[in-house]
């Protein structure tokens, strides 16, 4: 496929990116008049928190933080191979700082984070929810940013249309899995790849539940589970607010690793979860709770299938967690 082409790919991607730019950027007066006139009809029919301009404003700002993310990939691509690594880990932290402050800005968020003193020393396995389009930032901001930890992801293929994340994300020890793919040994050696070799500075992210929560997944892939019963059933049935995970990508770092693992667990970034509940404007005004904790390498089971246990009861308690009773706006 013509996406599946590195640079048939960029050569679709980064020109989109910049020409979108340029013309958001010309029809930026343009364009906030009507999102504020949106607004206004929203606030009198529904009460609705104004949401056209801010999202008119946050597609600029991260449009800008594309092209100059772009252009910072660009100029040091013809440095020497380590010093172009080096930088790249840089670039991709103050291009995730950028938009999340974009996001927190924009929307009037409210982060709090807990735990923040566990995530040191590397190397570390962080296992993160999923459940926003936008929660890959937490692990930039939480973990690499505020630690200096050189970062390795497992992301979703799809993500690769975003032209900072194909080119930066594939010039560092990252991997962006084909969930279409019926190769799935090549698929988790290339996991396990990711989790060798790491030093004192580095750690590598991945998301247990491999795709975003929806209660219409938690429904479907829970049921089978009970029927199947077990710890993992047992487990899975109490699951509220989480997606049970799919063990294959973390049991092969820990094929790997003999690092600790740090569970990355947040709530109220499901107004994130679609263009829909962006739209809805719930989440403006939000505080976002961030919750890190520290599992010792000596707490995991040697045996897989023992393994696959302590996996769905941990996931058990990141859902007890996030389901308790939230704060009051």
């Amino acid at each position: 496929m013509l996406m599946d082409n590195p640079l048939s790919r960029r050569l679709i991607t980064v020109p989109t990116v910049v020409i979108v730019f340029t013309v958001v950027s010309a029809g930026l007066p343009f364009l906030l008049s009507i999102g504020l006139m949106v607004d206004l009809v929203r606030a009198i029919v529904s009460r609705r928190a104004a949401m056209a301009s801010r999202t008119v404003v946050f597609l600029w700002l991260y449009l800008l933080g594309e092209v100059l993310a772009l252009i910072a990939l660009a100029a040091v691509s013809w440095l020497r191979r380590q010093r172009r690594i080096d930088i790249t880990f840089r670039l991709q932290a103050i291009w995730a700082a950028w938009t999340f402050n974009s996001m927190r800005w924009v929307f009037d968020l409210q982060f709090v984070a807990e735990g923040l003193d566990e995530v040191a020393p590397a190397p570390i396995v962080v296992l993160a929810r999923h459940a926003s389009i936008v929660d890959t930032m937490l692990p930039a901001r939480y973990v690499a940013r505020a630690n200096g930890i050189a970062l390795r992801y497992v992301l979703k293929k799809e993500l690769l249309v975003d032209p900072v994340l194909d080119i930066g994300g594939n010039r560092l020890p990252n991997h962006f899995v084909d969930r279409q793919s019926r190769d799935l040994e090549s698929e988790m050696a290339a996991i396990r790849a990711l989790g060798a070799g790491l030093t004192a500075r580095d750690g590598v992210m991945i998301y247990p539940e491999g795709t975003r929560y929806s209660e219409e997944k938690r429904q479907r892939y829970v049921a089978p589970l009970i029927r199947k019963g077990g710890v993992v059933g047992e487990a899975a049935s109490g699951y509220c607010s989480v997606l049970p995970p799919r063990p294959g990508g973390t049991l092969a770092l820990l094929e790997t690793t003999t690092c600790d693992v740090v569970v990355l667990a947040h709530r109220g970034l499901e107004g994130f979860a679609t263009v829909r509940d962006i739209w809805s404007g719930d989440l403006v005004g939000s505080r976002i709770d961030v919750r890190l904790w520290r599992v010792p390498r000596e707490d995991i089971p040697e045996s897989r299938s023992l393994r696959v246990d302590w996996l769905f009861r941990l996931w058990a308690e990141v859902d007890d967690w996030v389901s308790q009773v939230r704060y009051v706006r």
